[in-house]
């Protein structure tokens, strides 16, 4: 396949699947096996969706960043207000998991998981808990009652998200929702939070970041992850208002056994 094609398939599907949560980690690695026959995205297009997708929510949310940066200098001036005091410490505390957990152990689960068969399980097993913790719990909090413990608690959901199939923005969300948040709410500060994770491993791989520029394969996977993102930011935030996630749920299963019948050794 010709690189510029498959670059922007890997767009659609990262800008899709990075905000839905249905997994972006698994939809690359099994469009890769089934498109490339499992070879790996090339360095410049995996950076570029990445980027892409880090954009897509600085775009989409450049209001609620603006307002944080505001709310800090008020503060600074002596002015309290929520940004501040409750919404910026909460994303720093709960950054540091997956802060951690992505220096210390990313290498080793890119090597060992990037299997399709591996994605099986996180994928029924999160969609399950995502329908199911969403129907237990109540929607009656909004995000401005979050405090540090929920935060730091809703970053070590995040942090599983590592794993392929089991979804940043849904691991996220279920965090939010066993704590009582309404489901915008809770989809809104899973994606306020993957923000520094996502800048902070862009600024990880700076070195090849800065390789990868020379490359169009980079700027097409990133034009594309960053356009449908915001879509699919869009998308999400509207469904959630009215609507569960037993779709979600559905859709998890129905890849899982599609790996299964594609994957699966042949005896």
């Amino acid at each position: 396949m010709e690189s510029w094609l498959y670059s922007i398939i890997l767009g659609i599907v990262q800008g899709i699947a990075e905000f839905l949560p249905i997994s972006s980690s698994a939809h690359l690695v099994i469009a890769s096996s089934l498109l490339q026959d499992g070879t790996p995205l090339s360095l410049s297009q995996n950076i570029g969706l990445h980027i892409g997708t880090l954009l897509s929510v600085l775009i989409f949310f450049r209001k609620d960043w603006l307002g944080i940066l505001s709310g800090v200098v008020a503060r600074l001036r002596g002015t309290p207000n929520f940004e501040a005091d409750k919404l910026l410490p909460a994303l720093l505390v709960g950054s540091i998991p997956a802060g951690i957990i992505g220096i210390t152990l990313q290498d080793k689960i890119e090597e060992y998981l990037h299997h399709p068969l591996s994605v099986v399980a996180p994928l029924g097993i999160v969609g399950w808990a995502m329908w199911a913790g969403d129907k237990k719990f109540p929607t009656g909090k909004s995000l401005a009652s979050i405090n540090l413990k929920q935060a730091f608690i809703i970053g070590i959901c995040q942090a599983m998200a590592l794993i392929p199939g089991v979804s940043r923005s849904g691991s996220t969300i279920l965090g939010g929702r066993i704590f009582g948040f309404n489901r915008e709410d809770a989809a809104k500060f899973s994606f306020l939070l993957g923000t520094p994770a996502m800048a902070g491993a862009a600024l990880l791989n700076l070195p090849d970041l800065l390789k990868s520029l020379g490359q169009g394969e980079f700027y097409i996977g990133c034009l594309t992850a960053t356009v449908v993102g915001c879509l699919s930011i869009k998308f999400l935030l509207t469904f959630l208002r009215t609507n569960g996630f037993f779709a979600f749920f559905v859709y998890r299963v129905i890849v899982a056994l599609l790996v299964i019948t594609l994957f699966w050794p042949k005896t």
